[in-house]
C-alpha cells in the first residue's frame, strides 16, 4: 500500500497537470473574436473547485467511491478535457465564419464599367444603353531620321530666288494622343487629338475635335474641325502610309484642315461616301478674318469592286484574292478677298504653282499681276489593291484655278485658267510575311510653270506584324520640288537626295 508522502506528491502532480492544461486553454480562448459583432468569445477561466484535503485527518484520503481526491480530479481532468474540445470545435467554426467574411468584405461589388486594353486603353460601359459614357486613349510618336543631300545651292521661281539648305538631323514627326468615346447618347460620339512635332517650336495644337450622331450605318453627322477631303492619300493615316510620309504629288494638291459639318456612311457592304461643307480648302488655325466669307464643298466615294480591301495600303493581311478599291473625289472652294481688298490669309495658303511660287504673290502669275481671289476645282482619282503579299496605290489630281479677281500693276493678266495635273503610285512586297515589304515610288507634278519628279524606294520592317511597331527606312530623289511641308520634309526647290529612317510608336 503506497505511503502517505507517496499520494501527497501524486495529488500535487495532477494538481499541477491540470493547472497548466486550464490556463492553457484560457490564454488561447483569450485571443478570438466573434468577426461578425466583435462580441468576446467565452473566455473564463474553467472553474476547479480546490481539492479540499485536511492534513490532520488522514481517513480524508482513504480511497472511496464518494471521497476519494484521485476520483475528483479524475473527474476535473475529464470536464476539462471536454471544455476544451467544445472551445476547439468552437474555435474551428469561428475562423470558418471570419474566412467567409474575409472574403465577402474584399471581393470587389460588379462595376458598371470595366478598364482593359483592346485597341487602346477603355474605360467602357457593360452596358452602353444604361451607361453611354465611354473613353478610349491611344498614343503614337514617329521618331525620324532626316538627311538631305542637295545637287544646287538655289532655285527660281516666279516671284525669285529660294535657297535649298541641306539637313542631317533628329526629329519627333508626330507625338499625339487621341481621345474618343461615347457620351450621353450611345450614338453621340466625340474624338479630339492633340499633336506636338519638334519642328513646329514644340505646340501642342488640336489637330482635330468633332462631336459625331449615327443615325444609321448609312448617315453619321460630324460637327467640328476635321480633314477636307481632296485626297484619299491625304484622308489616310499617317499611321499607314507605305512611306515614312505622304507623295510629292499629294502634298502639292491636297487641301488642309477646316471647321464644318460632315456626312459619311456605308450605302452597302462595298459603298462609302463622305460630304462635307467646310469655312474653306485650307483654313485651319486661321483668325475669322484671314477666312473668307464662302464654303468649301467635298464629296468622296468608293467601291470595292474586288473583295474586302481592308485598312492601310501594304498587305498585312495577305490577301489570297484580288481586292481592289475604286473612287473618286471632287471639292471645290472659292477664295475671295479679304475685307479690305487685300488677300486673305486662307487663299494665300492654298497652295503654289507648278514652280513653286505663292499664288497669290506679287508676279506669280505674270509680271506686276497679282491674284486676290479666285475659284479652285480639285478633281482626284484613286485605286488600292491586294493579292498575296503585293500591294499597289495610286491616285491621279487635276486641279482648275479659274474667274481670277487680280490686280494688274503694270499689265491685264494674260490667262483666264490654269490647269495643273499630277500622280503617284506606290507598290509594295512583302518578302517576309507580316514582318518586311520592299516599297517604291514614283511621283510627278506638270503644270503651266513647269515640272517636276520624285523617285523613292525604301523597306518596311514591322516589329510585332503591325503598324503600331514599325521601322522605315526610304530614300527619295527630288528634282526640284514646287512644294514645301513640314510632315514629308519637303521644301521649294529641293534638288538631290532625301533620306529618311523612321521608328514609329504606336498603342
Amino acid at each position: 500500500m503506497p505511503s502517505m508522502d507517496g499520494k501527497m506528491e501524486k495529488i500535487r502532480n495532477i494538481g499541477v497537470i491540470v493547472l497548466l492544461i486550464t490556463t492553457a486553454v484560457t490564454s488561447n480562448a483569450q485571443d478570438f473574436t466573434q468577426p461578425l459583432n466583435n462580441e468576446p468569445l467565452n473566455t473564463q477561466p474553467l472553474e476547479i473547485e480546490p481539492l479540499k484535503v485536511d492534513s490532520l485527518n488522514p481517513d480524508s484520503l482513504n480511497p472511496g467511491p464518494q471521497n476519494s481526491a484521485e476520483s475528483l480530479l479524475l473527474e476535473r481532468l475529464e470536464a476539462t478535457e471536454k471544455r476544451v474540445a467544445e472551445l476547439e470545435a468552437k474555435q474551428d467554426t469561428d475562423f470558418s465564419m471570419l474566412s467567409s467574411d474575409i472574403e465577402s468584405i474584399t471581393a470587389s461589388p460588379e462595376s458598371d464599367y470595366e478598364a482593359l486594353y483592346d485597341g487602346g486603353f477603355w474605360i467602357r460601359p457593360h452596358d452602353e444603353k444604361k451607361n453611354p459614357f465611354s473613353l478610349r486613349i491611344n498614343g503614337r510618336m514617329q521618331f525620324r531620321y532626316v538627311g538631305f543631300s542637295r545637287d544646287r545651292d538655289t532655285f527660281e521661281t516666279n516671284t525669285g530666288t529660294v535657297s535649298i539648305p541641306s539637313r542631317n538631323d533628329f526629329e519627333i514627326e508626330r507625338g499625339r494622343l487621341e481621345f474618343r468615346g461615347i457620351f450621353l447618347d450611345p450614338n453621340l460620339g466625340y474624338y479630339f487629338n492633340l499633336d506636338a512635332d519638334t519642328d513646329d517650336n514644340h505646340e501642342i495644337i488640336f489637330h482635330d475635335f468633332w462631336i459625331s450622331y449615327g443615325f444609321s450605318d448609312a448617315l453619321n453627322i460630324y460637327v467640328g474641325k476635321r480633314k477636307v477631303a481632296g485626297s484619299y492619300d491625304w484622308l489616310e493615316s499617317s499611321t499607314t502610309t507605305r512611306f515614312a510620309d505622304r507623295s510629292l504629288s499629294t502634298t502639292f494638291f491636297r487641301p488642309d484642315r477646316s471647321v464644318g459639318v460632315w456626312f459619311d456612311g456605308q450605302l452597302t457592304d462595298d459603298i462609302y461616301y463622305q460630304s462635307s461643307i467646310t469655312n474653306g480648302f485650307e483654313s485651319t488655325d486661321l483668325a475669322p478674318s484671314d477666312v473668307d466669307d464662302l464654303f468649301a464643298y467635298s464629296f468622296l466615294m468608293y467601291k470595292d469592286v474586288l473583295g474586302d480591301v481592308g485598312k492601310g495600303y501594304s498587305d498585312l493581311e495577305w490577301h489570297k484574292k484580288p481586292a481592289l478599291r475604286l473612287g473618286g473625289i471632287y471639292t471645290y472652294s472659292n477664295l475671295n478677298e479679304a475685307e479690305d481688298g487685300g488677300v486673305t490669309e486662307e487663299a494665300a495658303d492654298v497652295n503654289t504653282f507648278s514652280d513653286g511660287s505663292n499664288i497669290t504673290a506679287l508676279g506669280a502669275l505674270a509680271p506686276g499681276v497679282q491674284i486676290n481671289d479666285f475659284d479652285v476645282h480639285l478633281l482626284s482619282a484613286f485605286l488600292i489593291g491586294k493579292y498575296q503579299g503585293w500591294s499597289v496605290n495610286a491616285e491621279f489630281y487635276a486641279r482648275w484655278l479659274q474667274n481670277f479677281d487680280t490686280t494688274a500693276a503694270s499689265a491685264p493678266n494674260p490667262f483666264t485658267e490654269i490647269y495643273d495635273h499630277g500622280w503617284y503610285i506606290d507598290v509594295g512586297r512583302m518578302i517576309v510575311p507580316k514582318k518586311v515589304e520592299l516599297i517604291g515610288r514614283v511621283s510627278q507634278i506638270d503644270g503651266l510653270f513647269g515640272d517636276s519628279w520624285e523617285y523613292a524606294y525604301g523597306v518596311n520592317w514591322f516589329l510585332n506584324g503591325t503598324h503600331k511597331n514599325k521601322i522605315t527606312f526610304d530614300a527619295t530623289i527630288l528634282d526640284g520640288i514646287p512644294t514645301s511641308s513640314s510632315s514629308p520634309n519637303f521644301e521649294i526647290g529641293q534638288d538631290g537626295t532625301l533620306y529618311r529612317l523612321q521608328y514609329q510608336a504606336a498603342f
